[in-house]
């Protein structure tokens, strides 16, 4: 082999800057790998404190964009009042009056009557309240005065009706000091105080649970505003301590009948209209005591039925019919009955400030009826319809003297004979208040007959005179005698009389309810007793064209005027 051949050639030499750099070993390689805690510093550094950079520059950014200044807060003391609904401690029993007459009785008071929407009534009202909601002027105004204001003497904002302090005799001290002027020779103040609230308690323990009073449908809208002005005469509305509650949610059922009248504005269950006008009564007498603009609303309705349901002869017949009958010779029948609750309710929206249009021309018409058609000159008393005779309903003279008193009548010659017929018919026997004695023959409607005389009578007399002193002690004697123990009263009839126990009823609620003819029994026996601080006599309508005899027809917004 040739030596040439076999010899490895030589390498080339590089250049020295060319020379290749030995490798690393594998332990050199697996330590360059090792991560130390300077190497995370070295390279964690700069990223962190880049993150925190702009969080914090993300964060002022954001609160530039949300920080609005607050506006200047200031703090306003709120207080929200109920005029008179505070929970009240009850009160201790004042001293039992003196026995003989006070002193300085005629001693004149001014009292301020409220106005209407005087504050602001925007509050719902509850049952579960024991007092009335929306705003309801302060408890009925108590004062040494007994010189009790006439009752239709008040001075609506819009009418010429001058009326101050209608309702002034109805606080404890004004019916105190009522009884004791007026009760001369009666019971003690204290005996009759004692038994109208064991009256009106019956009443409150037996009212039913939605306000109403009654166990009949076509008797609860009468019965139930027959215990409503029970309460109200007694100076009862939703502020009271005692009946507060009570009165509140039957003033709230008054309103319902109203509110749920059929078409024709009449109310339902009504029982051929004598329930519409005792409700338009209760619900005027309500709205005088408390001025509360729901019960205003209501009164104006039920008035508004009872204005355009008088018939052209200015009285009334059943559900408001209007309509000529052969029996009343093509005339409208006029039932003296049903016309005596209308003009009761008349009286009182007047008294109350009420609005509703042509409620003072069918005051004048209601007078007119009264003294052309109700009245009985041959006898004269007042007839039930035109031209019967008052002997088979000796009621209805007591109901005929009464409206026109109320109406500012009661020195017409129609009044002043009807008072008459009342003490000497049938040889003075309608003067006495005997249960028993009264019971065969007579008037079957005695409660009925009472309820009207007893205030007839005190009007009449104006609550002085042998006539007023006669029957006052009359009828109080009998009414604390047959007042049953737990405060109810029945009827002469149901009592004593010959169907006792049969019908449970008499009169107007013949019928199977015992509880029906209870109430109503007990509602016009509290408002007998009522009688001395309810309303002052009354006398004549007056206006300048006045000549006596019947009232003349007038237009609304004339200067009518009750003194």
């Amino acid at each position: 082999m040739n030596q040439e051949y076999q010899q490895s050639p030589e390498e080339p030499q590089l250049p020295q800057e060319q020379q290749v750099i030995n490798a690393p070993s594998y332990e050199e390689i697996m330590a360059a790998q090792k991560i130390t805690f300077e190497d995370i510093k070295a390279h964690l550094t700069g990223p962190v404190l880049s993150f925190i950079g702009h969080i914090v520059i993300i964060s002022l950014l954001c609160s530039l964009m949300v920080y609005n200044d607050k506006p200047e807060v200031r703090e306003v003391q709120v207080t929200v009042m109920e005029i008179d609904t505070k929970e009240l401690e009850k009160l201790p029993e004042p001293p039992p009056p003196p026995e003989e007459p006070l002193q300085n009785v005629d001693q004149q008071i001014d009292v301020e009557r409220p106005t209407t929407n005087s504050v602001s009534t925007d509050v719902n009202v509850t049952v579960e309240s024991s007092v009335a909601t929306g705003q309801i002027g302060g408890d009925v105004i108590d004062g040494p005065s007994v010189q009790l204001p006439n009752v239709l003497m008040v001075a609506p904002s819009s009418s010429s009706l001058i009326m101050p302090g209608l309702m002034a005799g109805r606080g404890t001290a004004g019916r105190r000091n009522a009884i004791g002027k007026y009760n001369r020779g009666g019971a003690s103040s204290s005996s009759i105080e004692r038994s109208t609230t064991k009256g009106l308690n019956w009443l409150r323990d037996h009212q039913n649970s939605d306000g109403s009073w009654g166990e009949t449908p076509d008797r609860i809208p009468a019965l139930t505003a027959l215990a409503t002005l029970a309460f109200l005469a007694h100076g009862e509305t939703p502020s009271s301590q005692e009946y507060g509650t009570c009165v509140l949610k039957a003033i709230r059922k008054l309103i319902e009948f109203a509110n749920n009248a059929d078409a024709n504005g009449l109310i339902k269950n009504g029982g051929r209209g004598y329930g519409h006008a005792m409700v338009a009564y209760a619900l005027s007498e309500a709205f005088a005591l408390t001025k509360i603009p729901m019960i205003e609303e209501a009164m104006n309705k039920t008035i508004t039925r009872v204005v355009t349901g008088q018939n052209s002869l200015g009285g009334y017949d059943y559900n408001y019919n209007r309509d000529p009958e052969k029996e009343s010779g093509g005339k409208p029948r006029t039932d003296l009955s049903i016309g005596g609750w209308n003009y009761q309710a008349l009286k009182a929206a007047f008294a109350a400030g009420c609005t509703v249009k042509g409620l003072e021309t069918a005051i004048e018409s209601g007078i007119r009826c009264l003294q052309t058609v109700s009245y009985h000159p041959a006898s004269g008393g007042f007839s039930y319809t035109a031209g019967a005779s008052p002997s088979g309903r000796p009621a209805m003279p007591p109901v005929g003297t009464l409206c026109l008193q109320l109406f500012g009548q009661g020195k017409s010659k129609e009044a002043l004979s009807g008072l008459k017929w009342i003490e000497t018919t049938n040889n003075g026997q309608h003067m006495k208040c005997d249960w028993q004695a009264n019971t065969k023959g007579m008037e079957v409607f005695h409660l009925y007959q009472w309820y009207y005389q007893t205030q007839a009578i005190f009007q009449g007399y104006s609550g002085t005179g042998a006539s007023w002193d006669a029957w006052n002690k009359e009828f109080q004697k009998a009414l604390m005698k047959e007042q049953e123990s737990d405060g109810h009263w029945s009827s002469p009839n149901e009592k004593y009389g010959d169907k006792k126990g049969v019908e449970g009823t008499e009169g107007h609620l013949k019928g199977k309810s015992p509880l029906d003819l209870y109430i109503y029994s007990t509602t016009l026996c509290t408002l007998m007793l009522e009688v001395y601080y309810r309303y002052l006599p009354t006398f004549k309508v007056t206006s300048s064209d006045d000549g006596g005899g019947a009232a003349p027809a007038k237009k609304d917004g004339g200067d009518l005027k009750i003194e």
